[in-house]
């Protein structure tokens, strides 16, 4: 029987497979069909056949908010009948029960909708529905009625009938002085029982003294009830306490410090499983910091190498020396280039003219861009090359002319006239052929023999400049006409990806991210879409590529670090591949980033585990092309994320001098770091990937470039460390001449082979990019800073360079603390990366054969005085060099 007392067959079925017309399995919250369709707005009706009443405008602006699930609930929620409204005016302490009964309500659909394993919705609305404020008023003349109680006092109550308010608290406070709070909370509470009841429990002292070293409560037992303080200086103390003298003292300068309350975890009583690398940088003050390095515009950046220098002393005396070196030498040149850069900046202005090739050559272009990137679709969903053919047609002929001096035609759009369509089609046309361009060049394995081929990539070469300029107008352009709608999205969107796959940062070009693809993506709604296909493949491209440019970086992708702010499903297979190891990723990074917590050295350690897992994992899940393509992103985010957090543990377990620990994450440092060369050179040879090696070679080589400046601080330590012993040489005694003399020749090895490792890197970057079509400025920057620290490094054997004057830092070395057996097994794993990447023999041959023709071209030869003091620094190659630096 139903609530009316009519006869039911059947419990209703749920309104959208009414709608439907289908069959219902009639499961609550959520029925079969609505599950496996991916639709959470499944709600019943109260009364068969009867449908909830549509809900208002205000109702729907909730539902984006909070989920079509939710707005369900507060449908049914908000009716109330007569009977109920008549009943609640006659007694209103029912309204209490009514109160009651919303809240059990509302904890059964958040205990049902936390069992749900749907990820893209389910959790979100959960999370939603904490958030939420609204209460429907269903009797008004309720509110601030006064309920008279047992014992006849009257207390004048708000009757508001509906759902709880649940909200979810952001609160100031650290978790170290919220369990403060608590545990004075709970020591008042303690006192007062005792005075209420006139039982004393003389078993427990909760007091926790500053030079208490008890690891539990328990241990602090003592029968001393003097210690207690009285529950009206208890409540005084939790805010301000008057001195004799009438001055307010902080409860925090009479009780022990915030720690002491962590100190009650036995994972933070010993500091050296605390991992503090993070907080200790070594330069504070912005007066010594390096101004050689452009500065970093993000400092939550973890993965970037101006990061790791601040906390490295080895590669800090390494840039610090070329500060010292270039404010004493090159000081001229260096404000000369610096005063040419801001005149370039200030005199550069937005041009007002947009530049094409003519309509044939565009379309030819287009065309070629079709027949090397076979796996645009996939790869790049957003763009439609093929859509553009026709849109070509359209718009250049009437804006061809005739090049001046030149046989040649090209197209010229006046901004002012175009209309917003127009602009973003000729947005898409101008990051194709970019594309176009970065996918032949970035290539080896693609040949222009053909005359017609190598003449058009030339024209296209040609236009590189112009293409680059309309880029920047059509963005100044959309941002002044304040555009706003899908297609406008779809063109920020894919440049943004441009910009993320070819970034090379500079002196001359500091990126900033501002996420506007994201923002507008989030102004749209589309982070909420379920019901167009396009809308939620535009968004999962953009969640995807949002994630790795701040993941790369070790930035926390904030705007999606919640669940909630994201409930569109997944369509793209690429990032239904990828997703997991993603999310594991913001994760981790939620963990590092983490500002109320100790970070643990062990909990670090299993987050590497399963990361390494999780790659592996998702990388046996690729298997076609596009999936495999795509997947050499990710692998690169998570090599360059282990490249650093390894390195960060040696930086940690050498700070603590745990010298065994040491060796063991620099065993697994050096693996990692021949695997990570082998990944990246023989992705550059795949002939699977040719024409898409545009999408991770600039990502590749700043891993590279990461792991030639780490390789650099194990060769400083290790040259240290030979320093250290041949100084206990000739102060010890003769027995043990021939342990020192073995353990030296094992030292110098291991630091040449380093050496080694970094040069034939150069080297297969300088064949790399003989057989480029035009010069990859990424890579001659990296074969410019390899060649700067061979000097360096010959300096260093030669006991050329100087102490630095005035940074007073002491310094562990790892390396001492190495002992024989370690030395040996040291010395084979650098062997094995180093005959991994050429064969030494070969090696030698060919260096011996090419040792002056260096890209330094202008500098000095290597054995010459002059050039090894300047590092190869000479006035003619300054701004080249200088450039390379900062990149």
């Amino acid at each position: 029987m139903d609530i009316r007392g009519r006869k039911m067959k059947k419990p209703p079925a749920c309104v959208q497979c009414r709608k439907r017309k289908i069959g219902c399995d009639r499961v609550k919250p959520i029925c079969g069909n609505c599950m496996k369709h991916n639709k959470m707005d499944c709600f019943y009706p109260d009364v068969p056949g009867q449908y909830v009443p549509s809900s208002s405008s205000s109702s729907s602006t909730r539902q984006v908010a909070n989920g079509p699930f939710l707005n369900s609930y507060y449908a049914s929620s908000r009716r109330v009948s007569k009977e109920t409204a008549a009943l609640l005016q006659k007694n209103p302490e029912l309204a209490s029960l009514e109160q009651i009964r919303e809240y059990n309500t509302r904890l059964q659909l958040l205990n049902a909708q936390n069992q749900l394993s749907n990820r893209s919705s389910a959790a979100n609305a959960t999370l939603n529905q904490q958030h939420t404020q609204y209460i429907p008023k269903s009797v008004p003349s309720l509110e601030s009625k006064p309920v008279t109680s047992a014992n006849e006092s009257s207390t004048p109550l708000n009757w508001v009938q509906g759902p709880a308010i649940f909200h979810m608290l952001t609160s100031p406070y650290t978790q170290d002085e919220i369990i403060n709070h608590e545990m004075n909370f709970l020591k008042g509470r303690l006192l007062e029982l005792q005075e209420i009841t006139g039982k004393k429990i003389t078993g427990v002292n909760l007091d926790i003294k500053p030079d208490s070293t008890a690891r539990t409560l328990s241990s602090q037992f003592n029968r001393g009830q003097e210690e207690f303080l009285t529950i009206k200086k208890r409540k005084f103390s939790e805010d301000e306490i008057a001195d004799g003298e009438g001055k307010l003292t902080t409860n925090n300068e009479r009780r022990p410090s915030l720690n002491e309350f962590k100190d009650l975890d036995p994972q933070f009583l010993d500091t050296n499983k605390v991992f503090n690398v993070f907080n200790s940088a070594i330069l504070q003050d912005d007066k010594n910091k390096l101004w050689l390095l452009p500065k970093n515009s993000n400092k939550s950046s973890i993965f970037q190498i101006q990061y790791l220098i601040e906390r490295d002393p080895f590669l800090f005396k390494f840039f610090n020396e070329l500060n010292s070196l270039i404010e004493k030498q090159f000081n001229g040149s260096l404000q000369y280039l610096l005063t040419n850069h801001n005149s370039d900046e200030h005199n550069s202005s937005i041009s007002q003219i947009l530049r094409f090739p003519s309509q044939s050559i565009t379309q030819n272009l287009i065309t070629k861009y079709l027949s090397t990137v076979t796996e645009t679709n996939s790869i790049l969903p957003i763009l439609k090359p093929k859509r553009l053919l026709p849109i070509i047609e359209q718009l250049f002929p009437s804006n061809t002319i005739n090049k001046p001096n030149s046989s040649e035609y090209e197209t010229i759009f006046q901004i002012f006239s175009m209309t917003n369509d127009q602009l973003i089609n000729l947005g898409f046309i101008t990051l194709c052929l970019l594309i176009l361009f970065e996918s032949l060049n970035s290539t080896v394995l693609i040949p222009l023999r053909e005359d017609g081929h190598l003449q058009l990539f030339n024209l296209l070469f040609n236009y590189l400049p112009s293409l680059k300029s309309n880029l920047t107008t059509l963005r100044f352009e959309i941002e002044k006409r304040s555009m706003c709608d899908i297609d406008t999205l779809r063109f920020i969107s894919l440049w943004k990806y441009y910009q993320f796959v070819m970034a090379t940062s500079s002196s001359s070009s500091v990126v900033i991210d501002y996420d506007e693809d994201m923002h507008m993506a989030c102004l749209l709604s589309l982070n909420h879409e379920t019901q167009n296909q396009s809308h939620i493949l535009i968004w999962n491209f953009i969640f995807k590529n949002y994630c790795w440019r701040h993941l790369f970086l070790g930035q926390l992708p904030l705007l999606m670090s919640e669940p909630f702010t994201n409930s569109t499903p997944i369509i793209d297979p690429l990032l239904n591949n990828d997703f997991e190891l993603i999310d594991f990723e913001v994760n981790l990074m939620k963990y590092l980033q983490s500002k109320d917590q100790q970070l643990s050295i062990e909990k670090i350690m299993q987050l590497i585990k399963l990361l390494r897992s999780k790659n592996v994992e998702v990388s046996q899940g690729c298997l076609t092309t596009s999936s495999i393509i795509n997947n050499i992103m990710d692998s690169l985010i998570y090599r360059n994320s282990m490249l650093y957090l390894n390195f960060y543990l040696l930086l940690q377990f050498e700070k603590l001098k745990n010298y065994a620990k040491f060796n063991e994450i620099l065993e697994e440092f050096l693996e990692l770091s021949r695997e990570t060369l082998f990944f990246v050179f023989s992705n550059l040879a795949n002939i699977k990937f040719a024409g898409h090696e545009f999408t991770f070679i600039n990502k590749s080589i700043t891993v590279l470039q990461t792991l030639v400046l780490m390789l650099l601080a194990l060769y400083q330590r290790s040259f240290e460390s030979f320093k250290e012993t041949a100084a206990e040489k000739e102060d010890s005694i003769d027995q043990t001449d021939s342990v020192h003399s073995n353990n030296d020749n094992k030292r110098i090895k291991n630091k040449n082979v380093i050496h080694l490792i970094i040069n034939k890197i150069s080297m297969l970057l300088k064949d790399y990019t003989k057989n480029c079509k035009k010069q990859n400025k990424l890579i001659e920057n990296l074969i410019i800073k390899i060649k700067m620290i061979s000097y360096y490094i010959k300096n260093l054997e030669e006991s050329k360079v100087s102490p630095v004057i005035g940074l007073n830092y002491t310094t562990n070395n790892g390396f001492t603390g190495i002992g024989t057996d370690q030395l040996i097994k040291l010395n084979h794993e650098l062997n094995k990366i180093s005959e991994s990447l050429i064969k030494t023999d070969f090696y030698e041959q060919r260096n011996n054969s090419t040792l002056s023709n260096g890209v330094m071209g202008t500098a000095a030869p290597v054995d010459s005085d002059a050039s090894l003091d300047t590092f190869g620094l000479t006035m003619e190659n300054f701004s080249e060099i200088f450039e390379a630096i900062r990149s």
